[in-house]
């Protein structure tokens, strides 16, 4: 039976303030234009073909960051949870987050490291797979720090800092992408560019920022709970990020070579679709955690209730004027709106995942939230190997996936207790 979400520690404060939330927003913008904008450079500078490898490094990149958030929405529910104790996080007993999280992603980007060659050719093609992998290592390696102080910044409830990793890291990786495109004009610039943003930290550090929280420690838990939690957290991001921004991956290994040689306009419609709704609600993800440690389910009606609006904007958007923004990103990409729309659909049933999931780290269920994430990726999965065509494969998998996926995070959480779907009357903000 899982423990009252009200209670503890860390509940007796607001998750965020006015001007936080605002800060936690803008944070949420920078990296939904960024994002944006680092595609559709790579799609005017490189050769179909070519952008088509890169937007499958972009997807195995992000899908190893995305495992990796696994540590920030660890850290923030342990810190949140155990408290904060003194100012600068290190009064409070426990195991340090951020050398847990360190030893952690070290592990992961070992296994990463040793497996490439029996995996790499697959994703990446028989030529250069070496340079690919040691640049998906590399961006690995660094993510995971930033994963940490993300985490440990969200749990004490420091959202100036939160934002300012969060929305810094996608201008930078923006900037990196821009001179590549002005200078080398190669895949691999891209790639370099996309994988050594996320050092953005270093910099923090190097300017001795304390607010960091270095020293943070998650009360009551030794560095071998912090650590199983963390990996089990990391189990579960795994799942949903091969869905998130996995997906080029996912294309990869069902299609043949000619269909991915030509798949850059679809795997980017898939892309641009969701960003808009997708983005944001990531970086308000530890946001939705720290809601629903005090609020429990009840926290997921307003953001939710975004994501619905936000889905139907954009089918419509997408179905009047997706076809044309698309072209202008490049002129040979050719989408129809139904699909464009049914792209936008889909995300908007990823985000509802995405909310279901969050919860379920929350109030510390870690494996039903992994449940629900493979059970949707499997259906997904199943279906792009089915018979059809790449178009028709892709949309119906991804309506097919995210609900099924949803009612297993749902079921989990009755199955785990009522108590968990009791709601705070104390109000919080949004």
């Amino acid at each position: 039976m899982a423990p009252d979400p009200r209670s503890g520690p860390g509940a007796a404060a607001p998750a965020t303030t006015g001007r936080e939330h605002g800060l936690v927003v803008g944070a949420a913008v920078a990296y939904g234009i960024c994002g944006y904008l680092v595609l559709v450079i790579a799609a005017r500078t490189l050769s179909t073909a070519d952008n088509s490898h890169f937007l499958i490094f972009w997807g195995a990149l992000f899908t190893c960051f995305g495992t990796l958030n696994g540590i920030a929405s660890e850290a923030t529910r342990a810190v949140r949870a155990g408290g904060s104790g003194t100012a600068d996080g290190s009064a409070a007993p426990g195991a340090s987050v951020v050398r847990v999280a360190l030893l952690l992603g070290a592990a992961l980007a070992a296994a990463v490291a040793l497996t490439a060659p029996a995996w790499s050719r697959a994703v990446f093609g028989d030529e250069d797979a070496f340079p690919w992998s040691a640049l998906l290592v590399t961006g690995l390696l660094l993510f995971t720090v930033h994963a940490g102080v993300v985490g440990i910044a969200a749990g004490r409830g420091r959202w100036a800092t939160y934002s300012l990793l969060l929305g810094a890291e996608p201008l930078v990786r923006l900037a990196l992408v821009v001179a590549v495109s002005l200078t080398a004009r190669h895949t691999w610039g891209f790639a370099a560019a996309a994988a050594l943003a996320a050092g953005f930290w270093l910099v923090l550090a190097v300017v001795g920022r304390p607010e960091l929280g270095w020293r943070t420690r998650a009360a009551g838990l030794d560095a071998r709970g912090l650590a199983g939690r963390m990996a089990s957290a990391c189990a579960a991001a795994a799942a949903s990020a091969v869905l998130l921004v996995g997906f080029p991956v996912l294309v990869r290994i069902s299609s043949s070579d000619a269909e991915v040689a030509t798949a850059a306009p679809l795997v980017l419609a898939v892309s641009l679709c969701r960003a808009p709704l997708l983005v944001p609600l990531g970086i308000y993800q530890n946001v939705v955690i720290t809601h629903v440690i005090v609020r429990g389910l009840g926290a997921l009606k307003v953001p939710a209730g975004l994501v619905g609006a936000g889905t139907v904007v954009g089918f419509a958007g997408a179905w009047l004027i997706g076809p044309w923004c698309l072209r202008l990103v490049n002129p040979e990409y050719d989408v129809s709106g139904a699909t464009l729309a049914l792209l936008v659909l889909s995300a908007g049933l990823v985000c509802l995942l995405s909310l279901t999931g969050a919860a379920c780290l929350a109030l510390d269920h870690h494996h039903v939230s992994v449940a629900g994430w493979l059970v949707a990726t499997l259906a997904i999965l199943s279906v792009l190997l089915g018979p059809g065509d790449l178009t028709s494969r892709t949309v119906v998998a991804l309506l097919a996936g995210p609900p099924l996926g949803v009612a297993v995070h749902l079921a989990g959480l009755r199955l785990a207790g009522r108590s968990v779907v009791r709601v705070s009357d104390r109000p919080t903000s949004p």
